[in-house]
């Protein structure tokens, strides 16, 4: 019964058999997915809340406030002293030089920027969806209600909740990625490519580099199928120009991204992530997306989640699946279910829709991770995959493609009913695909009961909180108000603007069901972050210094192992905090672990809990010199400790140990030994390594100190984030040890003549000084971020001249 449509316009001359059908604009479009987002993340936008983002609130927010105020200072961010000994910002920039993030930035309180960015982007995503759907073919006000369907997917709109803001860039901009490189193929020209370039640019500075990775997986496969099907492979002048055009868009694309990729290439290989072969197979297969959570599709309730409301409420079933815990869902709600099994019928010989069936299906593999031997393979070919984790991330590409098979469906049982209603076919032949319908439709509203039937009474729950079978009974009863409304429309009992608002209003009534569920709103920074009293007595200490959350029992403000970035925004520095791809000679210093980044085995040795005057406490050693050259001169604990080196200087919310053989943030040292970079670590465990008056360095380094007693010290002058200014007075050269991270880019000047700096002790700066009184001056260069940074301007710029070109040509 179905035909294929081997082109747009040859379903656009079906769609215009129905002239009673609504016309819906791209104007009206744009307009009511941006209004509608609005009204979606409107709690976020009032004066006295800010939106809750679990690593938002534990790390992503006060890096932001930093990057703020660094911009309102006519500085551009480049080095964060607050976190893991200090550490590049192009180690994991975000979305800093995402354009919407930038103006929203410009014009608003940091708390509004990230719901703004979010306002942005579901809003593109409905767009996107739309344009996509257009250029498929489908009716405008089917292409409507799509977007609706992509816009509130389950995968996206739950990653508000933990605040991965990269991630919604990325898979908000997929649809839109694929409507240009769509358009470019089939009708040519420049333009569409341009359209692309500037969406892979969008993608790529929000810096999720693992689900843009994934997009340009999907979008080359998709650039392949259409080649094939506008027969452009057979016409080789063709194929050339459109191959490349296709890539000059990517290449554009990474070009204006520069600012973040061209610093990160060089930062690689100092990351945890960037060990030759990655960090092995079951480091990248974690958190894959077991099978059996495929059922979140239709009732994420069966599944369960680990999401709360603020006031510690469950608003899942207890998660009850593989992955340590669950905070979002693959929802993908009625209009997309029901459709899928109508496509399977319907749409069965449509060539799209037996692509984006195809791309599900493959990425659905990707996502399964190590649940699926095909992983093995993945891993084994395609580049990048051993440095990733967490495949599930994949899953975004398998909603998108689902919503596009949605829309193909209802686009093909449209153009039946239009053909119906213009030959006024026999009674027997509409009889027979309306009993398809209702047999298929039927089908999925059963399952959905005997699914609430066979669940009732499962799972522990409480009061108020859904349940596993209420799940089930909730899809059924959207699928059923869906397949309703179809029905009545198939039978000429509604009239297209009445479909098309039902059709509206219950898929985004039955994903805003669930969606809603990870939008969250707490009070504003002022108030959550305000000072305690822990961060009061440790400002009262004017000398530079470090913190060290203990991390045990739980870290003080405890966001994970390393405690989170609370601390800087008070201008507090950490040993220790949240980021996820701090340099990994930092973690080394620290005590790298194999599971995990860091298990703190140079810090903490030989703990167990002791009986004290005041009970039970944490006793531990630590290997000789780590803590006290580390410039560790307090520790926030939970518990009790004990430690010969330790003394109580505040009790309140949390202990406030000071660590009394602490050395200052910059000290001279009068002996220097020869030591290859990867054998640092251990030449400083072995022996009791006194870091007073020996330091590390490499051969390469060719310090040569006199062996003869050293008077004199260092006074720290400045301590800005790209700038450090040390005094010294020496009896005789020395080398001056910095106890910040070492990295490529710092320069250094002595007396205003610039001088190497040293790799020390592993992780810190050196510089050698003279004999007599010098001044040091540390300054962070990094001349990739330059480059990068002029390219992105450059790039922008080059877009905004052809916008402009366009218009008024």
């Amino acid at each position: 019964m179905a035909k294929t449509a081997s082109t747009p316009a040859n379903r656009r001359v079906s769609a215009h058999a129905a002239p009673r059908e609504p016309h819906v604009s791209l104007g009206i479009a744009a307009a009511v997915y941006f209004a509608v987002a609005l009204l979606y993340f409107l709690p976020a936008f009032l004066p006295d809340r800010h939106i809750f983002g679990t690593d938002y609130l534990a790390g992503g927010y006060f890096f932001y406030q930093f990057i703020s105020e660094r911009l309102a200072s006519g500085e551009l961010p480049k080095w964060v002293p607050y976190v893991f000994g200090g550490l590049p910002l192009f180690a994991n920039p975000g979305s800093t030089y995402y354009p919407i993030h930038l103006l929203a930035d410009a014009l608003l309180p940091i708390s509004k920027v990230f719901p703004t960015v979010f306002w942005f982007q579901f809003g593109m995503a409905g767009l996107g969806m739309y344009l996509l759907s257009v250029e498929l073919g489908c009716r405008r006000w089917i292409a409507l209600v799509a977007g609706f369907a992509f816009q509130f997917t389950g995968i996206t709109m739950s990653w508000v909740y933990a605040g991965h803001d990269g991630r919604v860039i990325v898979a908000s901009l997929a649809p839109l990625f694929f409507f240009f490189m769509h358009r470019g193929i089939r009708a040519g020209g420049i333009a569409p490519f341009v359209g692309a370039a500037a969406t892979l640019a969008f993608a790529l500075l929000s810096f999720q580099i693992q689900n843009a990775y994934y997009l340009l997986l999907a979008a080359a496969i998709w650039a392949v199928f259409c080649l094939v099907h506008f027969g452009i492979v057979r016409r080789p002048a063709l194929l050339g120009k459109r191959v490349a055009l296709g890539l000059g868009a990517v290449a554009l694309g990474f070009v204006i991204a520069a600012v973040n990729f061209l610093p990160f290439l060089d930062y690689v290989p100092e990351s945890p992530r960037g060990e030759e072969g990655g960090r092995g197979y079951e480091y990248s297969v974690s958190y894959s997306m077991p099978p059996g959570e495929l059922v979140s599709l239709a009732v994420p309730e069966h599944v369960g989640a680990s999401v709360s409301d603020m006031q510690g409420r469950p608003l899942f079933p207890q998660y009850r699946g593989d992955n340590p815990f669950k905070l979002h869902t693959e929802y993908v709600g009625a209009f997309v279910m029901v459709l899928l099994a109508l496509g399977f019928y319907y749409s069965r010989r449509d060539r799209y829709w037996l692509f984006f069936a195809g791309l599900s299906l493959f990425f659905l593999t990707i996502a399964f991770g190590g649940h699926t031997p095909l992983y093995r393979l993945y891993y084994a070919i395609l580049p990048g995959t051993q440095r990733f984790r967490a495949p599930s991330l994949s899953f975004f590409v398998v909603s998108f493609s689902l919503v596009a098979m949605a829309a193909l469906t209802l686009e093909r049982i449209a153009t039946l009913r239009a053909e119906r209603l213009l030959q006024r076919s026999g009674t027997k032949g509409e009889a027979a695909e309306l009993d398809r319908f209702v047999w298929i439709v039927g089908a999925v509203i059963a399952l959905a009961l005997l699914g609430a039937l066979l669940t009732a009474g499962a799972g522990p729950t409480q009061p108020g909180t859904p349940t596993i079978a209420g799940g089930w009974m909730r899809f059924a009863i959207f699928a059923g108000l869906l397949s309703g409304v179809l029905w009545l429309w198939l039978r000429d009992r509604l009239t297209f603007p009445v479909v098309l608002i039902l059709l509206a209003l219950v898929t985004l009534g039955d994903l805003w069901v669930i969606s809603r569920r990870f939008l969250h709103t707490v009070p504003p920074p002022e108030e959550m972050f305000a000072p305690d009293d822990v961060i009061s007595f440790l400002q009262r200490d004017p000398e530079p210094f470090r913190v060290w959350a203990f991390p045990f029992p739980q870290p003080w403000r405890s966001a994970g192992a390393y405690g989170g970035n609370y601390p800087m925004l008070h201008r507090i520095e950490q040993v220790g905090g949240e980021h996820g791809n701090q340099l990994q000679r930092w973690n080394e210093y620290l005590g790298a672990g194999t599971a995990t980044y860091i298990d703190w085995h140079n810090f903490v040795v030989d703990a167990g809990i002791v009986d004290t005057a005041d009970g039970q406490a944490i006793a531990f050693n630590t290997v000789p010199g780590f803590l006290e050259a580390a410039n560790v001169r307090y520790i926030v604990s939970m518990a009790p400790l004990v430690h010969p080196a330790l003394r109580e200087v505040h009790r309140g919310s949390a202990l406030v140990y000071e660590h009394t053989q602490a050395l200052p943030r910059v000290y001279l040292v009068p002996t220097a030994v020869s030591v290859p970079e990867g054998r640092m670590v251990e030449a400083m465990r072995s022996g009791s390594w006194d870091p007073r008056s020996t330091a590390f360095v490499p051969p390469s380094a060719e310090v040569q100190l006199p062996n003869t007693p050293l008077e004199g010290g260092a006074e720290l002058v400045e301590h800005t984030p790209d700038r450090v200014v040390v005094r010294t007075r020496a009896s005789r050269p020395a080398l001056l040890v910095l106890a910040d991270n070492y990295y490529q880019d710092w320069t250094a000047t002595v007396n205003e003549q610039d001088v190497p700096v040293v790799l020390t002790n592993h992780t810190f700066r050196g510089v050698m000084v003279p004999e007599g009184e010098s001044v040091v001056t540390f300054r962070f260069q990094p001349r990739d971020f330059y480059i990068g940074f002029a390219i992105y301007v450059a790039g922008f710029a080059f877009l905004a001249l052809y916008g402009l070109f366009l218009l008024v040509m």
